[in-house]
């Protein structure tokens, strides 16, 4: 039996009720992860940290430590690597949602002028922020997860470098320390780097409003 309009249009509201619910819990469940991620990956760091101290107070310092550290660190570095990916894959993933929720809440808004207010897009995503008064993209990745975790894994990295260098080189503390500044200040330019150009895609391929850059 063929529908009537009136009958597509409930059908209609009622399959973009179930979108919007379903894109709901879906941007609750990247929140979710990206927490649950960065938690991990801060715990293990902290772990490793207290191990390193205890080490270091029994062996004084020795070969011993040393030897812990470079087995450690880099398993943490690695952790970290793959807990920012994610956590800006799952920042991805929340844009996309939340542009998607805000077509069907213009739909919403245009089925009755009078009222179109009620249905303004309230829904916050990382690509466009200045109309909100709020930070610009380009310094709104600062405040990201995603950038939490790549400034710390960051130092991690430049630890070990500076441990690395301390070990097989022995060379005075300042130099092993400032090799292993410029390692970390290099390792976090190169995450930032790729973090906003991943967003540079996203803002092209989800066009952002006028001045939001």
């Amino acid at each position: 039996m063929q529908q009537t309009e009136s009958d597509l249009t409930a059908t209609l509201m009622q399959a973009l009720g179930n979108q919007y619910g379903k894109l709901q819990s879906a941007r609750g469940g990247t929140i979710a992860e990206s927490s649950s991620r960065t938690s991990l990956y801060l715990t293990s760091l902290t772990g490793a940290v207290v191990a390193l101290s205890f080490v270091a107070q029994a062996s004084r310092f020795s070969e011993t430590f040393f030897v812990f550290a470079l087995a450690v660190l880099p398993v943490v570095f690695f952790l970290g690597l793959v807990t920012y990916y994610r956590v800006l894959q799952t920042g991805v993933e929340d844009v996309i949602y939340a542009r998607a929720m805000s077509k069907i809440q213009r739909f919403y808004s245009e089925i009755d002028p009078v009222h179109a207010d009620l249905f303004q897009d309230t829904s916050v995503d990382h690509v466009g922020l200045a109309r909100l008064g709020m930070f610009a993209l380009r310094w709104q990745q600062f405040l990201s997860a995603a950038a939490v975790v790549a400034i710390i894994n960051s130092v991690v990295g430049g630890v070990f470098i500076a441990l690395t260098v301390a070990y097989l080189l022995q060379p005075p503390s300042l130099v092993a320390l400032g090799v292993g500044a410029a390692a970390a200040v290099l390792i976090a330019l190169a995450f930032l780097r790729h973090q906003w150009a991943t967003w540079m895609h996203v803002a092209k391929a989800l066009p952002m409003s006028p001045g939001a850059n």
